[in-house]
Order: C-alpha cells, then structure tokens, then sequence
C-alpha cells in the first residue's frame, strides 16, 4: 500500500519525515492512438520525463535507483534512453556494461521489474512507487542496492507509449 500525506498526516499516523520521501517532481503525456511515430523512441515517455525533471529541478545523472516498465526487453532498454540514462542507440551499450545491475551506477527495476511482478494493469505504477521507497529507506534485504540513494525515479506508460507517467523522489 501507498499514503500520500502532509507533514501534518505523518505526524498525525505516529511517522517522521524520516519514514517518507518526498515526491519532487512528475510528468505526464499523452499522444495520439492513431498516429504511429519513431518505433525506437519513446518520445511521450521522454516529454514526461523533461516535465519531470523540470518541476523537480534536477536531471538524469541525479537519480540514484529507477523502476521503469518494462512489458519487453526493448521497452526497458528504450526506457534508458527516454529517460536520458543513456544517448539515442545507446541503451543496450549501458545494460552491457552492467550500470543498471543492482550494483551499478543506476540500479534499475531491483525487485525484478514488472514482468518479475506478473505485469499487473493498474497496480504497476504503484508497485514501482514503493519498490522505489523501500530501496530509499534501505527496506530491500537481499536485494537491497548498497548506498540509499537520495533520489529515486519511476517511468510507467500504456498503449505502446501513448500515455506516459513519470515520478521523482527524493529521499528526506
């Protein structure tokens, strides 16, 4: 489960700052279901992910851990490259090299992703929400990445990158 609250919601559940991140920033798109673009870009993903950005005052070199969908291998890996992890064509090259193991640079979908998950419509974009908070609060055990990191991303979408939703946090 998830709550969204204040400051003044924490303190009333007994919570510290201390037991929450902080959503920093989202983004949102949409594009036409009628009108096919790039294949090999997730453009709605990436104007998400600038809003995102933007409203949050940071950048892709800033997020320490990421939960992106992932419905296909090639979704994930174009997940790298709208989310600026990694340059036009170059999304594999970083899954290669080993950046986005749960050791990397920029561990990505540690709690096995959401095909790990059995892809559930609906409860995706949540399940990416407090995989990110459990890595942020050190709440992972075996699979725990090995510095909490200060911000978090997740990047969900539907019908073929039609809608796309991006989320930052931060870790308070």
């Amino acid at each position: 489960a998830m709550l969204l609250v204040s400051e003044v919601g924490l303190q009333k559940l007994g919570l510290s700052p201390e037991d929450a991140v902080e959503w920093r920033g989202w983004g949102h798109s949409t594009a036409s279901l009628y009108e096919d673009g790039d294949p090999l870009a997730l453009e709605t993903t990436a104007a998400a992910a600038q809003a995102a950005y933007k409203m949050a005052d940071v950048g892709p070199s800033t997020v320490g851990v990421a939960e992106v969908h992932d419905c296909f291998t090639l979704t994930e890996i174009l997940m790298y490259e709208a989310l600026g992890f990694a340059k036009k064509g170059e999304g594999a090259q970083l899954l290669r090299e080993g950046a986005t193991n749960i050791d990397g640079r920029i561990p990505v979908n540690t709690g096995g992703g959401l095909v790990g998950f059995g892809h559930p419509v609906g409860a995706t974009g949540v399940k990416q929400m407090v995989e990110i908070w459990r890595q942020m609060k050190g709440r992972c055990g075996e699979y725990q990445v090995q510095n909490r990191p200060a911000w978090g991303l997740t990047a969900n979408m539907g019908g073929d990158d039609k809608t796309a939703v991006v989320g930052l946090f931060e870790n308070v």
